[in-house]
């Protein structure tokens, strides 16, 4: 008997096998000089399908983003944004204002493959630990800098964070329903979405040494991304109009919005074509409204008037009935709707936990929670989560050992200089304090060893 299309994807993507495949970027080393979001989210893709990554910190302060957490809450003693943005990393702490730890990342670099900066402009380059420094020392090196405004032209040392990206990038100016009301995207969009454009970048980048044998430079402007998330601006500029707010109304579709049931509840719908419009009609109890010539056509129904119109007779229909009622509905006639997520009804919903999309995870150090997978799914060499994050400075007897040869004599002499270091007693930069970080294994990794 043929196995039917659906089995055959099912059977191809269970996310619970994919511990025992291969990883895509297994073999790819990575030096993460990052801190905050921009940065860490691109070493973070990479981390997740395969690449060591080493994150480079400051001895005791760390990345600021260990204590950034929302509203002061920790988790385990743990940032849980910090937690989210760096799975899978090492962690080694090197004060790269000292000669002697530029050296050590120098060395660091001698063995990598690609090495992630998110500082300003010209700053890296300024410590000695820039492209030009480093491709020197090793030419196939990939290097990217990520930046506000970019290593080059007349912004390029404004300093820029997600609130300054989507504004400058017009992002911010197309949210809400008027010019009296904008607002930014929540959580850090402009981040997160030039983070991929970074990842992108990193394997043309890989496939053309492949090619070719040579590294290059990479420079990723927060600001250029996130324009490539509006293509609004080129309407704008071929049309000879303002595309305006348009709040949650899509303006290739109508009827389209999110609207309030009878139970207080939010759900949304978008119509595009029109037969799920007479779907929707249907639905509705008001099979009439697909013969009206004023929503009878797609083309009818995007006119400011006509979409005004039927959004205002859908918003009343949604507030008659449930929003259970109205999702079975869509499911029964085959209308496009859902239901407003929030964060706790995405993190339990089965779905996604089927998919991978959601994952529950018992950490060694932190125990078990609820992180998101891996982005996409892949067939042969799928990612995956393998470890949450560590505190500052956790890896640097593995990575000195494994990486760069260094005895134990080397790692304690390093440590009375103060050149690599761990630490300090804050709440996110630190063990948890249930943790008995003194039995550790990978912490104390051949610290017996006498040579």
């Amino acid at each position: 008997m043929t196995q039917d299309y659906f089995s055959f994807t099912e059977q191809l993507f269970d996310p619970s096998q994919s511990a025992s495949k291969p990883e895509a970027l297994k073999g790819i080393r990575v030096l993460d000089l990052t801190r905050v979001i921009f940065g860490p989210m691109i070493a973070k893709w990479m981390a997740m399908f395969g690449a060591e990554v080493i994150k480079v910190e400051e001895p005791e302060a760390g990345d600021d983003w260990r204590t950034g957490t929302y509203w002061g809450k920790f988790w385990k003693d743990s940032c849980p944004y910090f937690q989210a943005l760096n799975p899978n990393k090492y962690f080694a702490a090197i004060d790269l204002k000292k000669q002697k730890g530029k050296d050590l990342l120098k060395d660091l670099v001698k063995k990598s493959d690609i090495v992630i900066e998110n500082y300003r402009a010209g700053l890296v380059e300024a410590w000695g630990l820039g492209y030009m420094a480093m491709s020197k020392i090793n030419p196939k090196i990939i290097y990217i800098s990520c930046s506000g405004y970019g290593q080059w032209g007349p912004l390029r040392y404004f300093p820029s964070y997600d609130l300054i990206s989507q504004s400058v990038t017009g992002v911010a100016r197309m949210t809400g329903f008027s010019e009296d009301y904008t607002y930014k995207l929540p959580d850090y969009y402009g981040d997160f979405y030039p983070a991929i454009l970074g990842v992108v970048g990193l394997l043309s980048a890989i496939h053309h040494r492949e090619k070719t044998g040579k590294g290059q430079y990479i420079d990723i402007a927060q600001t250029e991304s996130l324009m490539r998330a509006m293509h609004n601006w080129t309407y704008m500029n071929l049309a000879g109009e303002d595309l305006t707010q348009t709040g949650n109304f899509d303006p290739t579709m109508a009827p389209s919005g999110i609207f309030k049931s009878k139970d207080g509840q939010y759900v949304a719908i978008a119509i595009a074509t029109n037969e799920q419009f007479s779907m929707l009609a249907e639905a509705m109890g008001s099979s009439e409204l697909a013969q009206d010539p004023r929503f009878s056509e797609a083309s009818q129904r995007l006119l400011t008037e006509h979409a005004d119109a039927i959004n205002t007779i859908l918003e009343k229909w949604a507030r008659s009935r449930t929003a259970e009622e109205i999702i079975g509905l869509a499911r029964e006639k085959g209308f496009p709707a859902s239901a407003l997520m929030d964060d706790w009804k995405l993190t339990q919903d089965p779905w996604r936990k089927e998919r991978g999309s959601v994952v529950e995870f018992e950490d060694d150090m932190y125990g078990k929670g609820t992180w998101a997978g891996p982005p996409v799914s892949l067939q042969k060499s799928p990612g995956r989560i393998k470890h949450l994050t560590r505190p500052i400075g956790y890896h640097n007897r593995y990575v000195f050992k494994e990486v760069l040869g260094l005895s134990e004599k080397d790692i304690r002499e390093l440590e009375r200089q103060h050149i690599i270091g761990y630490w300090d007693n804050r709440v996110g930069k630190r063990p948890p304090s249930y943790y008995d970080i003194a039995e550790d294994e990978m912490f104390n990794y051949k610290r017996d060893e006498r040579t």
